[in-house]
């Protein structure tokens, strides 16, 4: 029996009507159910568990912040109970622990370091789901989280403190990461609850980006410098996640180039640094169906060939035999590009899908000879082989 709702506008079912919404007609939940009252928006399954959520929430707020914890990668984190959710990084969409292969084994670590307040630093390839887990964190346990992206552009001082100028004079006056680390989270209760910090693309700091941290992280006691040389305390318990492409010795590869070397007395100061790795198929699977439920409904067979050609590209690069890394934005991609076609065109030929995905990642590759690998290692996967016309002549 068929549980997807469907679409008043378009007649397009879908598991999850608001997302739809969104892709396809750039319309807002409340906007939609104001013209269509009481339409359906979620399957069966999908409102069962977002029941179970808002039942819970409800029984979590009677009981005290250390009697909740959630599992996250087989830790029991505790949950923090007195703040909104809004105050929290957002959950990204279609998120799944990962619980298998290396990098079920890398989010279990960073999850026993988060669980026990270590600061950490997680570098991996593109895509691998680093900032992302981060976000996870900060909303399944519901600590209120605040993201800071370095580049080398980026005035790191002025997230501490900036002179300010107007028809009064001048004055100083005091950043988002000052008052966030010396104040925290003033939830509705009044309690002051520590934030998650999260710095992401940290190995692009220049040297004095980086070194504006260095008192922050003091393994003693972490400091804020504030104006005229004031110092604050860093409140006790506040959180700090840096992610990055490379561990801080720069790229050796040639992928992150814009990767600067950090310095090693600063890194140091980071409680726990975890390489995270591509993920495993068993996982990756869930999420690439939840993400193209029609794609997996009419024409499974792209999917399914896809486990192959992602493993064959994802070992290729790891040995170095392929530049480029085939991430799991990659992976979105090709099945995104596939998708599409399948919308538009009515095509439902897996082979011929796949080939046409594939493009959107082949394409971006930096040589013909790189190109003719990624063809040659998708080949066996694809029914009808993989190599273009072109490509063959």
């Amino acid at each position: 029996m068929e549980t997807r709702p469907q679409c008043r506008l378009c007649g397009q079912r879908d598991h999850w009507i608001p997302e739809h919404l969104k892709k396809a007609h750039g319309l807002g939940l409340e906007a939609y159910l104001t013209r269509f009252p009481g339409a359906p928006t979620a399957s069966v399954g999908v409102s069962e568990v977002l029941d179970r959520i808002e039942t819970g929430w409800k029984v979590v707020r009677k009981r005290p912040s250390a009697d909740l914890r959630v599992d996250f990668g087989g830790v029991r984190a505790p949950v923090a109970t007195d703040g909104p959710a809004s105050a929290c990084l957002p959950l990204p969409s279609h998120f799944k622990i990962p619980t298998h292969g290396r990098l079920g084994s890398d989010v279990s670590a960073v999850a026993v370091a988060l669980a026990c307040g270590r600061s950490v630093y997680i570098h991996g390839p593109s895509g691998s789901g680093k900032d992302a887990l981060i976000h996870a964190w900060s909303a399944l346990t519901r600590r209120p989280g605040l993201v800071f992206q370095m580049d080398p552009s980026a005035d790191v001082r002025s997230w501490f403190y900036s002179h300010e100028f107007d028809a009064s004079g001048t004055r100083w006056e005091e950043g988002l990461l000052l008052r966030a680390l010396r104040d925290g989270y003033v939830a509705p209760s009044g309690r002051r609850v520590p934030y998650l910090v999260l710095v992401t693309d940290f190995d692009r700091a220049t040297r004095e980006q980086a070194e504006s941290l260095r008192l922050v992280l003091d393994s003693i006691e972490g400091r804020v410098p504030g104006p005229d040389g004031t110092v604050h305390s860093v409140l006790d318990g506040t959180l700090f996640a840096f992610t990055a492409n490379t561990a801080g010795g720069g790229d050796h590869r040639g992928r992150y180039t814009s990767a600067n070397v950090i310095d090693a007395s600063i890194l140091d100061r980071i409680d726990r640094a975890y390489e995270f790795h591509p993920m495993d198929w068993f996982d990756e699977v869930h999420v690439v169906v939840a993400k193209f439920p029609t794609l997996n409904a009419e024409c499974s067979g792209v999917i399914e060939g896809m486990r192959g050609v992602t493993r064959a590209l994802r070992d290729a690069t790891r040995k170095e035999e392929l530049f480029g890394d085939f991430s799991h934005r990659s992976l979105c991609s090709v099945l995104g590009a596939a998708e599409d076609i399948l919308r538009l065109k009515g095509t439902t030929d897996a082979g011929e899908l796949l080939r046409a995905g594939l493009r959107s990642f082949v394409d971006r590759l930096p040589d013909p000879e790189s190109r003719q690998t990624a063809w040659r290692l998708a080949d066996p996967f694809v029914p009808g082989g993989a190599i273009l016309p072109e490509v063959r002549r």
